[in-house]
């Protein structure tokens, strides 16, 4: 009898994020006959940890916060403790601490998850230079979008081959189109009144998602519609200035902020629309997610954004920080229900036929078989 081979995926925090809800999914859906997965936390447990246990995942917390960094040393006695085949990276600080770490124990199995044209490394040429000197040690980077997969083959000058395209995906027989009885119960569930227009954000608040844009747009609508609600669901380090700019501009009353939504279906079903504002993006879950869902979404014309849609045929896209722009696609959406339909079904089509989490699982797990295969042919 062939053992499955042990995965171990590490990442900084299972806090709220893109990079942990995709994690989530994709160690839901490994074909735990031939790979069995674990998880290192860098530091923390975070709001996913016991999802993360109830997939049945055994969770390695190595540090209970980021300082002091005991997860330096504790991820080495791990490495050294347990026999795992392959270490999966995501995230940057993950690839920052503990990558080096896994190249100077010599484990040639190293795959690293690259999901975002991440500004902070184009600020800060040390961090650039640091991860581009780690990966050149790696066996594979999986790049989220093509746009990701060119930025690190440039800044980076990995070998063309070290580096391969895998987008993310979900469930999408958890997220699908609503009743309307569906739809009701999901915004009484959410405190939201079932008969007005209501438009969401859904994501960190961080500078990348560009919330202030989202609550200028929201302003012009408001005024046109002073029915309509908007709602932000997610948490991070801006939440208290997007609040008071909220209140600045006369909106408070009409923008809520939902916190972390846990019940992600439910969040969707409750929408009118989906209004995403990023400056930029690898594979937005919350994109995927809403078009399966059949919620018309108006986005960003930006990087994995612009992979994924197409204007006019599955979403509208505007030029990125374009609040007239915006706020006119919107009001498209509200005048055309025929157009809201459309762009829905299609919406749906897209993500069922390219991002089915259970495909982009095997896809992952052929990157495994490659490197395992490369391994014993050395």
């Amino acid at each position: 009898m062939i053992l499955p081979r042990r995965v171990l995926h590490v990442i900084d925090s299972l806090d709220l994020g893109g990079a942990q809800t995709f994690l989530l999914d994709l160690v839901g859906n490994h074909d735990r006959s031939r790979y069995l997965p674990e998880v290192a936390v860098m530091h923390g447990k975070g709001v996913y940890h016991e999802a993360f246990e109830k997939e049945g995942v055994k969770i390695h917390s190595l540090s209970p916060g980021k300082f002091p960094p005991l997860y330096v040393p504790n991820f080495w006695r791990l490495m050294r403790r347990e026999k795992f085949d392959i270490l999966h990276f995501h995230l940057f600080g993950a690839n920052l601490c503990a990558k080096p770490l896994a190249l100077a124990a010599g484990h040639t199995a190293i795959i690293v998850h690259d999901q975002c044209n991440d500004a902070s490394r184009e600020r800060n040429p040390m961090l650039l230079t640091a991860d581009a000197v780690a990966n050149r040690g790696v066996a594979r980077v999986i790049a989220v979008s093509q746009s990701v997969r060119r930025y690190v083959l440039d800044r980076e000058d990995l070998p063309d081959d070290s580096v391969e395209m895998i987008p993310n995906g979900i469930d999408t027989e958890l997220f699908i189109p609503p009743s309307e009885e569906q739809r009701v119960t999901a915004r009484i569930a959410l405190g939201l009144p079932p008969d007005v227009p209501v438009i969401g954000g859904v994501g960190r608040l961080v500078f990348q998602k560009n919330f202030p844009v989202f609550l200028e747009v929201a302003a012009r609508i408001l005024a046109r519609d002073p029915t309509a609600i908007f709602v932000i669901a997610g948490t991070g380090p801006l939440e208290t200035e997007l609040k008071m700019k909220a209140v600045a501009l006369g909106i408070g009353g009409s923008v809520r902020f939902l916190g972390h939504v846990s019940h992600r279906p439910g969040l969707y079903q409750a929408l009118d629309a989906l209004l995403l504002t990023s400056d930029f993006e690898g594979t937005p879950l919350t994109l995927l997610e809403s078009m399966a869902t059949a919620i018309p979404v108006v986005a960003s014309a930006v990087d994995g954004i612009a992979e994924v849609c197409t204007d006019g045929h599955d979403a509208i896209l505007v030029t990125p920080r374009d609040v007239a722009g915006f706020a006119t696609a919107l009001g498209r959406l509200q005048a055309d229900r025929v157009l809201n339909k459309q762009l829905g079904d299609n919406a749906r089509i897209t993500v069922v036929n390219r991002y089915e989490i259970r495909i982009i699982a095997r896809r992952v797990e052929l990157i495994y078989d490659k490197v395992l295969g490369e391994e014993r042919n050395t």
